[in-house]
């Protein structure tokens, strides 16, 4: 989930938590060509081209522009074609993206791949995808429909779970207070993340007491900032700050920086390049991985299994009305970011744009 909207807009079976506060979780000098994949599934190629179609909700951040890549360049590994990838533009611009289905359907795909501008209103559109013999894959994050054939995402309760681990393991048995900054009012996978972290610190760590901030106006850095900047006015005994995503996490971190709290450490979600810094001064504790391209890769090669026949192995039916592969979560500290490939799984090649699919 990546930055999900605001003004840089925005992983077994397969619920696993890949946590580590230490050591070195990748060593890029040892990556192969499979580690694509991250050996989450063997890669194999279609034995039948197919058409691929696309639509995300935008391309103006690391994890949506991931996505779109690493279907593009999974599907010239496959032997699968790739439609032009049509872009929503933003949140709630469900109407566009119903042109955007229907025109795909209408230019051949086969499979057609949804990253949904909004979690409810796409299940007539999708229910006529299947009538005509698509297969329909949702992309991302989830949507509400049985209309979908499989998803590739990851657990919105496994990443606020990964970030309570963190805290709890940073502060120890000392007696902490947390902000948790919920994100915006009716976000779905903001909320699931908050109370997966409310749950979870309640279970492992109750020395931590967490304060919740007000719901924010976006997920921009700005309201992150604005927020953080209240809260602690009213309670400068926080120490950690939890984020649902990047963008409020930067926007809390320039908030502590701005009241001179050098001991406020916050934690986010979803990788860009601009977080690097901030993990490795240790402003971030840690940020979850949100691994776009692995995603785009993953979807591929379960299209090409369904169309196929092939076992879907991995695959869990626990969360949504449709199978889904939940993508492991790890979590980006200063500890294993200098060996952590960000250009294997998130970070999109600078020379790449949605035009080079085309």
């Amino acid at each position: 989930m990546s930055m999900r909207n605001g003004k840089l807009c925005r992983l077994s079976t397969m619920m696993t938590v890949a946590f580590a506060l230490g050591g070195t979780l990748f060593s890029t000098a040892s990556l192969a060509d499979d580690d694509r994949l991250r050996g989450l599934i063997p890669p194999i190629e279609a034995k039948q081209p197919f058409k691929i179609g696309v639509t995300v909700v935008h391309v103006q951040d690391d994890f949506w522009k991931g996505i779109a890549y690493g279907i593009a360049d999974e599907a010239e590994r496959s032997n699968v074609e790739v439609l032009p990838v049509y872009v929503a533009g933003g949140y709630g611009n469900v109407k566009e993206q119903f042109g955007q289905l229907d025109t795909l359907n209408s230019l051949g795909a086969d499979v057609i791949v949804l990253g949904p501008s909004a979690y409810s209103g796409f299940s007539p559109a999708l229910k006529r995808l299947k009538d005509t013999g698509k297969t329909v894959v949702a992309a991302g994050i989830p949507v509400d429909s049985p209309n979908v054939d499989f998803g590739v995402a990851q657990s919105d309760g496994d990443i606020g779970r990964a970030q309570a681990d963190a805290i709890c393991t940073d502060a120890g048995p000392n007696a902490v207070t947390a902000l948790a900054i919920p994100g915006p009012a009716g976000a779905e996978w903001a909320r699931l993340r908050l109370a997966a972290f409310a749950d979870q610190i309640k279970a492992k760590c109750p020395n931590v007491t967490i304060v919740e901030g007000a719901p924010t106006s976006s997920t921009s850095i700005e309201s992150g900032l604005a927020v953080a900047s209240d809260m602690l006015l009213k309670h400068p005994e926080i120490t950690y700050i939890e984020t649902p995503v990047n963008t409020l996490g930067m926007g809390a971190v320039q908030a502590a920086r701005q009241a001179g709290r050098r001991d406020v450490k916050v934690l986010a979600s979803g990788l860009i390049r601009e977080e690097l810094p901030m993990i490795e001064r240790g402003d971030m504790l840690a940020v979850g991985s949100e691994p776009g391209i692995l995603m785009g890769r993953l979807i591929v090669q379960y299209a090409i299994r369904k169309k196929e026949g092939l076992p879907m192995d991995g695959l869990t039916s626990a969360a949504s009305a449709y199978p889904e592969f939940m993508v492991p979560v790890t979590l980006i500290t200063k500890q294993n970011s200098a060996s952590y490939p960000f250009d294997l799984y998130e970070f999109v090649p600078k020379d790449w744009s949605i035009n080079s699919i085309k």
